[in-house]
């Protein structure tokens, strides 16, 4: 997947990295409970889609049987979280860019967004407090009836008017994944970055001849997130502009606008320090695009302060001169109550 920044447009991709400390490794479920944990740091954590489930007509939950996506959600302790899930097997674009119909069926199914949450454990629901997602419009908030089984975090969407856990008929069953034998360097990466701005140059025979104004298309509304468990995801979404849906679904030009705003993608990532330049390789399992998963993506990368600066490698165009861009992206505190 390459990220784009507006109709037809790409960005080269470099980060300024904080040193990002994720705020507690999470222990497992189990491990949490024997600990006597809160229900909120129990949450924390990633958690891969093992199945999605409807209630039969007897009452019971059976497995959604087209059920054929691939997705993960996050928790941090600093109270933020995000999600992506994809349908698989999703057919390409003929061409670079999508028509409307073509747009239209990649956000089909499709789930993403991002924000913070928090828990009421009297009630055992955990809202979602969103900021962006592939929808555009001001996102309301997600309740989720929650249930841990072991390794397993079952949320239940709550129905509407404030219905009961029992009235509701479907619910997403999660697995937490192990935290990874992350590097020194890796552990720099974790937690959640807020994008600030972007933008580009132009170098000739060693030289810097062009240095682009800082660019706010995307910023306070876009976020990379790097986890424990060595998964990492990206939402990109524009900060105006971006027109609600006249219905309940999308029409295929609604559906090519929302694309357009919005871009992201999920997976696993690795830092290659050694390396000069040093960069971080993100092999993404799932992306908005249809086609891109299985792809791996290479962003140089450097660390000032609380600030991650991420890039792509450059290229050089016809005149000769090479070009690039940077991504800048801020190391996100802990949530204030």
């Amino acid at each position: 997947m390459r990220l784009r920044f507006g109709p037809g447009k790409m960005l080269a991709v470099t980060v300024l990295v904080a040193a990002a400390v994720w705020l507690g490794d999470s222990p497992t479920a189990a491990q949490s409970a024997r600990a006597g944990a809160s229900d909120r740091a129990t949450f924390v954590g990633t958690y891969r889609l093992v199945q999605t489930e409807v209630k039969d007509e007897k009452g019971q939950w059976t497995r959604t049987p087209t059920f054929n996506s691939v997705g993960y959600i996050t928790y941090a302790d600093t109270g933020h979280m995000g999600v992506h899930i994809m349908p698989r097997n999703r057919p390409r674009f003929a061409a670079n860019q999508p028509t409307p119909e073509e747009a239209l069926a990649a956000i089909r199914g499709y789930t993403a967004y991002f924000g913070s949450f928090t828990v009421d454990e009297s009630r055992k629901i955990v809202t979602h407090k969103r900021v962006g997602t592939i929808r555009p419009g001001p996102p309301p908030d997600f309740l989720r009836y929650y249930e841990f089984t072991g390794e397993r975090l079952i949320l239940t969407p709550v129905p509407a008017n404030n219905g009961t856990r029992e009235q509701a008929t479907n619910r997403l069953v999660w697995e937490r994944m192990p935290n990874a034998p992350l590097s020194a360097e890796e552990k720099k990466f974790l937690g959640f970055h807020k994008l600030l701005y972007t933008d580009s140059y132009r170098m000739k025979d060693g030289k810097e001849i062009f240095h682009g104004d800082k660019v706010y298309t995307r910023a306070e509304t876009s976020y990379i997130i790097y986890t424990p468990t060595g998964h990492m995801m990206v939402h990109l979404m524009d900060n105006k502009g971006r027109t609600e849906y006249a219905g309940a679904q999308a029409t295929p030009e609604e559906a090519l606008a929302a694309y357009r705003t919005y871009g992201g993608y999920f997976g696993r990532f690795t830092t290659y320090e050694n390396h000069n330049p040093a960069f971080v390789l993100h092999n993404q399992q799932g992306t908005l695009r249809p086609g891109g998963e299985n792809d791996a993506t290479k962003r140089f990368y450097q660390f000032n302060g609380n600030v991650l600066r991420l890039g792509t490698p450059p290229t050089v165009n016809a005149a000769g001169e090479t070009t690039g861009g940077h991504l800048y992206w801020e190391k996100l505190p802990a949530i204030k109550h």
